[in-house]
């Protein structure tokens, strides 16, 4: 499959995942006032992972419809997508440890490195396809890992104790 095929298949999954938050709110709301602070976090999570693979994806498929040298095209897709990886990993660790209460926290401590550790790994895959790679592979590697932690968040959600 080559890139084009990849960015336009992730797509329409990321449009999907986005579909199933409206999907999530109007169930968990039915009978609640507001959402606890975790659930809101899972719904955001969702929702940025959605939209951040959707907006590289389009930026990526911008890219290379304009002609732009694919090495850079790869270059600044892993530029995009590491600085909201980044934000939105920490803000989910800071998150959790601020408003999780004990038992919670330790039940969401190892969800959180087996996220955030990966997570991490693959933005540091990101910096070295900025600096010396130029390749595509990353930033697909990128792009499933969004979508897999907007998969999990998706569970999470539909899953969670009110």
């Amino acid at each position: 499959m080559n890139p084009s095929d990849s960015l336009h298949l992730i797509v329409e999954a990321s449009l999907a995942l986005a579909g199933f938050a409206g999907v999530v709110t109007a169930l968990r709301s039915r009978g609640e006032g507001q959402l606890h602070v975790l659930h809101r976090l899972s719904l955001t999570n969702l929702l940025s992972t959605s939209l951040v693979s959707l907006f590289l994806s389009l930026v990526a498929l911008v890219l290379l419809a304009a002609d732009v040298a694919e090495a850079t095209v790869w270059r600044i897709s892993s530029g995009v997508g590491l600085l909201p990886s980044l934000y939105f990993g920490s803000a989910s660790v800071r998150t959790v440890l601020a408003n999780a209460g004990e038992r919670q926290r330790r039940r969401s401590t190892a969800t959180l490195i087996a996220i955030n550790g990966p997570l991490l790994i693959i933005c540091a895959i990101q910096v070295w396809n900025i600096v010396t790679l130029g390749e595509f592979w990353p930033v697909l590697l990128l792009l499933v890992a969004l979508f897999a932690i907007g998969c999990f968040a998706f569970v999470r959600l539909l899953f969670a104790e009110t």
